[in-house]
């Protein structure tokens, strides 16, 4: 468990890390006499509860006009981490229109959070809560977005933004981009004007006229991992055997110290693998294949094995395969919106590392992806699980990787839960998944749930109308 007083850890840099680094569990927060608890799968907010009967999801379904007071009654009642499926078991008023009005609920009580100033947070790592208990969002990071801007008290914004002297600067690894977010034309117009690494105070100056947006949007950059603080500590050294350090200290020695090419070659081998392949032969993410293609050119030009000595031959070599590597990555556009995508994504916890371990991770996922769909069709289910884990592990946004993950492990009724875990995870990677759908809805009929079981059916059918499959299970449900 992970205690922060709101004083000196606002709400918004508490949930800025569960969601950057993915946490699942529950977060409560205490400020008397509130008491919430916030629900995360990885680092998605997927349920409130309140201990204040005026957060109550009842009163607010009364007061939205969504059910009848006397309906009310029932879901005061038990645990309220169950109070989502009891509503949707009670089958009033359609699907859409239930999942419209939970998320309304959560966002009623989440928006408010972020103007605490003062009270305590607990974050206690979990396993993640049943998805038939979740309340779906269409997205976590505009709802933090709403409640960055909902916020007007001064002391609180201040806090927020931390140290002021903090460097600030374009984050490479985020998972979110400035223009994947929903920001409003003039927040999307100061975020872009950050370039390169400078002061917050600095760049707020820019903004003077406009300092409290300004404000708002670095708080909401840095709460989602859009912008990130520089490290002004001196890098730590990378960890190297006594082999590798007397061979290195042997050819910086051969090299010598006026030789500053050969230098800047050897220091670059050495940073191949936290260098992506944009940094490596200088060329703007936006740029054309051709430019691509040219940029890769001109950097081999630059690194030809021919104009360096013979001591610095192997590490020339190194970065020349790189080169041809990126080139051929960047200039194929499905390979390369592959990669783009790795770029904006953060690793997962657990698969930590450079760029191109990264990329390594992803073609193992994808190999072991393509080995568990041969294994799953050989009835081998569990050494499928095995390799599917690892798979969506190293690529958690393979949609397919967690059906076919969910698909072997529904085999075993005592996994059941984790399957629709895997199912859900599909669904919320790809909402258009109507095997995902489909096989979500089996599980609800195998438990009993042809309420949930039915709404899987017809939305899969929303999908695709002439589905044969979705057509038939709801038909034979609704002949029960």
């Amino acid at each position: 468990m992970s205690l922060e007083r709101l004083e000196i850890t606002p709400f918004a840099a508490i949930v800025g890390d569960l969601l950057q680094n993915r946490r699942t569990g529950f977060l409560t927060i205490l400020r008397s006499p509130l008491r919430k608890v916030l629900y995360w799968s990885q680092g998605e907010l997927v349920l409130i509860t309140s201990a204040a009967s005026e957060d109550s999801l009842a009163d607010f379904l009364v007061q939205r006009n969504g059910i009848p007071p006397e309906a009310a009654a029932e879901l005061r009642e038990g645990d309220p981490a169950g109070v989502v499926l009891k509503f949707h078991e009670t089958g009033l008023l359609d699907l859409s229109s239930r999942q419209t009005l939970l998320r309304e609920w959560v966002t009623s009580l989440f928006i408010p959070l972020f103007s605490l100033d003062e009270g305590t947070s607990a974050f206690t790592d979990d396993d993640a809560l049943a998805p038939e208990r979740r309340v779906f969002l269409q997205s976590t990071a505009s709802l933090i977005l709403e409640g960055i801007r909902s916020i007007t008290n001064g002391l609180v914004l201040r806090r927020s933004l931390g140290d002021l002297k903090r460097e600030i600067e374009p984050s490479r690894e985020s998972r979110f981009s400035i223009d994947g977010v929903a920001l409003t034309e003039a927040e999307r117009r100061i975020a872009s004007s950050l370039a390169e690494a400078q002061p917050i105070e600095t760049f707020l100056r820019h903004y003077s006229t406009d300092s409290v947006t300004a404000a708002k949007v670095v708080i909401a950059m840095l709460t989602l991992g859009i912008f990130g603080t520089v490290d002004v500590r001196a890098p730590q050294a990378v960890a190297m055997n006594f082999d590798d350090m007397q061979r290195d200290l042997e050819l910086l020695a051969a090299i010598g110290s006026n030789d500053q090419r050969s230098l800047r070659a050897v220091a670059l081998s050495r940073q191949l693998g936290t260098t992506d392949h944009y940094q490596l032969i200088n060329a703007p993410r936006a740029a054309t294949r051709t430019q691509i293609i040219a940029a890769g050119e001109e950097t081999r030009k630059r690194y030809d094995p021919n104009t360096y000595p013979a001591v610095v031959r192997e590490s020339v070599n190194a970065i020349n395969r790189q080169i041809d590597e990126a080139v051929k990555v960047l200039a194929d556009p499905v390979r390369r919106t592959s990669y783009d995508k790795l770029l904006q994504n953060p690793p997962s916890r657990g698969s930590e590392g450079g760029i191109q371990q990264r990329v390594t991770q992803r073609s193992i996922a994808t190999q072991n992806f393509t080995r568990a769909r041969e294994l799953s069709v050989n009835g081998d289910y569990y050494g499928a699980i095995v390799l599917l884990k690892q798979a969506v592990q190293f690529a958690p946004d393979m949609a397919d990787a967690w059906f076919l993950l969910g698909s072997c492990q529904e085999r075993n009724p005592n996994w059941r839960r984790e399957a629709a875990e895997s199912f859900q995870m599909a669904l919320s990677l790809d909402p258009n998944h109507v095997d995902a759908l489909i096989s979500l809805g089996d599980l609800y009929k195998a438990e009993g749930l042809t309420t949930r079981a039915q709404t899987c059916y017809e939305d899969a059918l929303k999908i695709a109308p002439d589905n044969a499959v979705a057509s038939k299970r709801l038909k034979e449900l609704k002949r029960r």
